[in-house]
């Protein structure tokens, strides 16, 4: 009993050792990771909930604008990661002199599926909330009262995203995701009335080129 259980003992100790000596193990099982993504924000049409001046019922619609993240966390194994992000999402309005813009700080948990090829699919997602702002210069939306400025809102928000990267080497990789991104209601003060300006759910769309590196 004695010289098994002092085998077992040495034998642990050995692969200890070697998973000591070997980088590429350890950056398999566990680290700190980066990433970045930038591309194309398609955000759809939002319910008009009130502007000065103007009904409720309308449809704010959005031109096609852009999506900046920038995150990171810990690899716990070769196939999850859990972490956060931040970043910018912007979109002009559709025929108005104005933007909605959105600076989400999102958790995530993230899912990967190792293989012997190079190409490495992923799901993730995960809440958080958003900084909401919106900036009008001297128009109306809907018919409504003409304002002009700037107000900002903080709500709920969440996304889930998916994709693959290409393994360049050991540690980076670079690659494609789909981000669905969703917002809950906002309000934004306008001076001078004693109506707000307030759009429902706004949900957002967006396909980006992909830098990750393991640490």
């Amino acid at each position: 009993m004695k010289p098994n259980r002092r085998s077992l003992l040495t034998s642990t100790a050995c692969l200890g050792v070697a998973l000591a000596l070997n980088p590429s193990a350890r950056a398999a099982e566990a680290g700190p990771y980066g990433l970045l993504d930038l591309g194309p924000a398609l955000t759809q049409d939002a319910d008009l909930k009130e502007f000065p001046g103007a009904g409720s019922g309308g449809k704010v619609k959005f031109d096609p604008g852009v999506r900046f993240s920038a995150g990171g966390g810990y690899r716990f194994a070769e196939w999850f990661r859990a972490g956060g992000e931040m970043g910018f999402i912007y979109n002009d309005i559709d025929g108005v002199d104005g933007y909605v813009s959105h600076t989400p700080l999102l958790g995530s948990v993230e899912f990967r599926l190792p293989n012997r090829s190079p190409i490495v699919p992923f799901v993730g997602g995960g809440p958080g909330f958003s900084f909401t702002s919106i900036y009008i210069y001297e128009d109306n939306i809907d018919g409504g009262t003409f304002v002009d400025g700037w107000s900002s809102d903080t709500v709920f928000a969440w996304q889930l995203y998916g994709g693959f990267r290409w393994k360049l080497n050991e540690t980076m990789s670079l690659g494609a995701v789909y981000k669905y991104f969703e917002a809950d209601s906002s309000t934004w003060d306008v001076d001078g009335t004693s109506q707000d300006i307030r759009f429902g759910k706004i949900r957002s769309h967006a396909v980006n080129v992909s830098f990750s590196a393991d640490f």
